[in-house]
């Protein structure tokens, strides 16, 4: 589905979400109230990228966030497609995308109760192909925002992103199902950033730091102190 405005394609996909198996994926030119992690607002003026794709994991719910995996290797694997690799694309744990080591893309999952019995998840991806917020409308210590034009000279069409995005993560989805998250883990560990590197890690109840020493079969940060390691299913990361 592709609109020219809408409010927020996530919440298009709550308003139509249906118990259908999907995937589902909605489109908007321009969106208007975007939102990032934890309710931040996520501006997409016209000539970047919003979409939101909603369907059925055929898994626990408990395994959902594993798709934020998924799609952050769809989307950059696409971004790196399209400008022919004339720039290093990465994942910022646990789903940001990096464009030399500056936030072009982020993210978002939320599930979405459908009647009594089935959860959906919806999966929000907002890229900056022609533009970028200024930094200043930036948390302090959050990487620099560029966008895919800035950075490469690449002008990226919409349609054609959505279409690439939708293809490549309907094969990780198939890999994830298929082969469980070993495999894939395999994949993304080759995509991540700064691994190795001393981080900062901010919950909703604490701020930790410690070096990131690695990714769990859970999906989960690795966060190693001394001699103490802790698993982090969620949180915003920091690099010194």
């Amino acid at each position: 589905m592709v609109l020219d405005k809408i409010d927020s394609t996530m919440l298009e996909a709550r308003r139509r979400v249906s118990s259908g198996s999907g995937p589902s994926w909605i489109f908007a030119h321009i969106q208007l109230a975007g939102k990032g992690r934890r309710g931040r607002a996520w501006v997409d003026p016209i000539g970047n990228f919003a979409c939101t794709c909603v369907f059925f994991p055929d898994r626990t719910i408990d395994e959902y966030a594993l798709s934020s995996f998924t799609a952050a290797l769809s989307l950059c694997d696409c971004l790196s497609d399209f400008t022919e690799s004339s720039a290093q694309v990465s994942i910022k744990w646990p789903n940001d995308i990096l464009l030399n080591q500056k936030k072009v893309a982020g993210i978002l999952l939320e599930t979405i109760a459908v009647g009594k019995n089935k959860i959906a998840l919806s999966i929000g991806f907002g890229v900056n192909l022609l533009s970028y917020p200024e930094a200043s409308e930036l948390e302090e210590s959050a990487f620099s925002p560029t966008s895919i034009l800035t950075e490469t000279g690449v002008a990226i069409d919409p349609i054609e992103l959505l279409n690439k995005l939708a293809v490549n993560f309907s094969k990780y989805e198939g890999t994830l199902q298929d082969k469980g998250f070993t495999e894939l883990r395999s994949l993304l560990m080759d995509r991540i950033h700064g691994i190795g590197s001393q981080i900062i890690v901010r919950t909703t109840n604490e701020t930790l730091s410690g070096v990131f020493s690695d990714i769990n079969m859970d999906g989960h940060l690795i966060l190693k102190a001394g001699r103490t390691k802790r698993a982090i299913a969620a949180a915003d990361v920091y690099f010194d």
